[in-house]
């Protein structure tokens, strides 16, 4: 009979996991070496929940990484490289002729972390439902029902439809069927339905479920609907992960030191100017100089990075940032929330531009600002196409890049694959690879 190493675990002051063991019970990457006897009590459930909540603060750093790249946060100042299975060089080697779903040594990275956190709330949720006590239970599901959505809506937001999602059910992997961006975050509003029905005394768990609905709602162009989920959600008070998450990053930077990553400032045209607008909600700091062209300096955001930094899942301040869109599409005073922001951190009131689209840019470069590196940008970039009606080369960077020959260009990537090749191997389900780019 197997031993099951001891594990320990820590909560960050905000009460998010931010480091477990990675052996022994808590170690899911076979789940059938979680015997039913192990969890099968308070404590057992209790550490599934916690091992989900940990998979779920350390793994966004790589998730934040990927959307950097792909959008206009960071940029790639060297020599390209051909290497696809590190996601480095998203907007030229992903979209191209053959089409990554069909390269074998892809390893679906950004999915495979976010289904691997779906699948850990799949084996925490029937034992804390049975297990927990009562006066835990509800904001114990909450919480996991909340991370559920949160993932689901991330896939939806970045990667290509056709994907499935494979789950655990009683310690038997389930393979999942394509999926549509609309069903997914059909199936992402379920969970955040369960999290806000279950939530008993935890404001963090409403945070959670409500501005991560509302996100959502935003996905789908239903902009009253997100305005009255996020309206009760104190603007301080967030749902974060600290530490784990500055690892994470710093690993993550660690891997474009060789690459020269940075930050990006305006790129490809159409880039939000992250280094030349100076604004304190994104320090930064000099990098060196570009290996491409010896008088671009480069700089690295510090947000984030620290011992002490945390990545935000949800907050106060995406609420508002959320009712100020809606406001705005109800011509209403769509300004007074981004102002009242604003001068939390010593910024001047905005200069209303005087037209619709002018206003929307004005708002989504507040968004691009106070969201920086959190895996939402491109989210933000996917709903300027599919509800404003933008174009694709009017919203990502386009024109020459940098960072190859003379001749290369940006790609039309607006998405995240997923690799057929991979899938096909072990899921009946999965026959085609991406069904829109």
């Amino acid at each position: 009979m197997r031993r099951y190493a001891r594990t320990r675990s820590w909560i960050a002051a905000a009460g998010v996991v931010v480091s477990v063991g990675c052996h022994g019970l808590l170690d899911v990457s076979d789940p059938t070496l979680i015997r039913d006897q192990d969890i099968a009590n308070a404590s057992g459930a209790n550490a599934q929940r916690l091992n989900a909540s940990s998979s779920f603060a350390g793994n966004m750093g790589s998730i934040v990484h990927d959307v950097a790249v792909l959008t206009d946060e960071w940029t790639m100042n060297a020599p390209r490289t051909a290497d696809a299975s590190r996601v480095v060089d998203l907007l030229l080697d992903l979209r191209n002729s053959a089409g990554v779903e069909n390269l074998a040594s892809y390893n679906d990275r950004h999915w495979g972390m976010l289904d691997r956190i779906f699948q850990q709330t799949s084996i925490a949720l029937p034992v804390v439902q049975q297990y927990s006590p009562d006066s835990l239970k509800g904001d114990f599901l909450a919480q996991l029902y909340g991370i559920r959505g949160y993932v689901l809506l991330q896939m939806a937001e970045d990667v290509c439809p056709g994907f499935p999602i494979d789950d655990i059910v009683k310690s038997q992997t389930v393979y999942g069927g394509p999926l549509t961006t609309d069903s997914t975050m059909a199936y992402a509003n379920a969970q955040l339905d369960s999290a806000l029905k279950y939530v008993k005394d935890s404001l963090r768990f409403v945070v959670l479920a409500r501005v991560v609905k509302g996100r959502a709602l935003l996905d789908q162009g239903k902009f009253s609907d997100a305005a009255q989920m996020v309206a009760p959600v104190p603007t301080e008070v967030t749902y974060s992960a600290s530490r784990q998450y500055a690892v994470r990053m710093q690993r993550s930077f660690c891997r474009g030191c060789a690459t020269n990553i940075a930050m990006g400032d305006r790129e490809g045209i159409n880039g939000e100017p992250y280094v030349s607008a100076h604004d304190p909600r994104i320090p930064f700091r000099k990098f060196g100089v570009s290996q491409v062209d010896s008088t671009d300096t480069l700089y690295v955001s510090d947000k984030g990075w620290g011992a002490s930094d945390s990545l935000v899942f949800a907050s106060g301040i995406e609420a508002r940032l959320i009712g100020a869109e809606a406001a705005l599409q109800a011509n209403q005073n769509w300004k007074a929330p981004l102002d009242s922001l604003r001068a939390s951190v010593g910024l001047d009131t905005l200069v209303d531009p005087g037209t619709a689209s002018g206003r929307v840019d004005l708002l989504y470069r507040e968004r691009a600002f106070w969201l920086y590196m959190t895996a939402r940008r491109l989210g933000d970039m996917r709903r300027l196409i599919s509800v404003y009606g933008r174009n694709a080369d009017d919203v990502f960077p386009k024109g020459s890049y940098h960072g190859g020959s003379s001749s290369s260009t940006y790609s039309s990537a607006t998405l995240l694959p997923f690799s057929f090749a991979v899938h096909s191997r072990y899921n009946p389900n999965i026959t085609t690879g991406c069904t829109a780019r």
